[in-house]
């Protein structure tokens, strides 16, 4: 790791480490109070919360885990980047630290975490605050759906796509930030982060995992039908309608059949938390406050 991305640089924050299901998890911790897990998704590190951290650390114990794979965390040996898996290594975490309750906010992948974290253990759960991804059980397969999401299929082929996606300095990560965020100028500091861990042995591949094993597992009845099952617990979702990753429409109907609200910007994108900072931390403040 180049002397740039040592694990105390990585963060404004401070990082700590626990052992959890047989991993040496790296987490950043800061603050007091009532706790906030705050998971990461693709490309991104968990400093992707350093903003956010700063802020909501004034009122809350913020704790903002490197997921597994994901550089320093260890990359599990069976190669499962399974929803159901990543949720119960931050549920062991929580127990770990002896976290009895406490709330989740998930961008991405982790907001995948998030809603499956809902499922397994709904009682230690107060709420949950999700980013630019909708519940499973609204994202109905269409040709628009299948066309926002193509980096899908990009990803599905084990063998290929590490070898694509590192072509000319990960230039198809380039791609993906502009199309998802085309209002975020700012990406560039974060891409040349996520793209110097991948420069690591193993850590694209173990990113790239958490595609692979959502193809792998999509024949998997009793998987889907556990990622399918629906929060009770209030939720606030945040969207961007620059998003070229998403559709809105599941969201809407979230908000009709779940304890659920919505807050959509109208020029951020799949970053929100980040391209809208003020927006999204007014909008957690008073979800988690209320």
């Amino acid at each position: 790791m180049s002397k740039s991305l040592e694990i105390s640089d990585i963060s404004d924050h401070p990082i700590k480490q626990i052992e959890i299901n047989q991993l040496d998890y790296y987490y950043i911790d800061k603050g007091e109070g009532d706790v906030l897990f705050l998971l990461h998704g693709f490309p991104d590190l968990a400093n992707t919360w350093d903003e956010s951290i700063t802020a909501l650390s004034k009122s809350y114990r913020c704790i903002a885990p490197f997921l597994r794979g994901y550089y320093p965390t260890s990359i599990p040996k069976d190669g499962d980047y399974t929803m159901k898996s990543v949720a119960s290594d931050i549920l062991e975490m929580a127990q770990k630290l002896g976290i009895e309750t406490f709330s989740v906010i998930g961008h991405d992948w982790g907001a995948s975490v998030t809603y499956a974290m809902a499922n397994l253990a709904p009682e230690k759960i107060k709420k949950i605050v999700t980013v630019a991804i909708p519940h499973p059980a609204y994202i109905k397969p269409n040709l628009t759906t299948f066309y926002k999401a193509r980096h899908f299929l990009r990803f599905r082929n084990e063998k290929k796509s590490p070898t694509f996606t590192r072509k000319n300095n990960f230039a198809y990560l380039d791609t993906l930030y502009t199309r998802w965020a085309p209002n975020w100028s700012a990406y560039p500091e974060t891409a040349r982060q996520v793209k110097e861990t991948f420069k690591q042995e193993g850590r694209l591949e173990a990113a790239l995992g958490y595609y692979w094993s959502f193809h792998r597992t999509l024949g998997d009845r009793e998987l889907q039908s556990f990622y399918g099952k629906r929060p009770k617990m209030p939720l606030l979702a945040f969207a961007g309608k620059t998003d070229g990753a998403l559709l809105l429409k599941p969201f809407y109907q979230m908000e009709k059949t779940l304890p659920c609200k919505i807050a959509v910007h109208e020029q951020a994108g799949h970053f929100l938390h980040r391209e809208a900072h003020d927006f999204f931390i007014d909008g957690v403040l008073r979800f988690l406050e209320n």
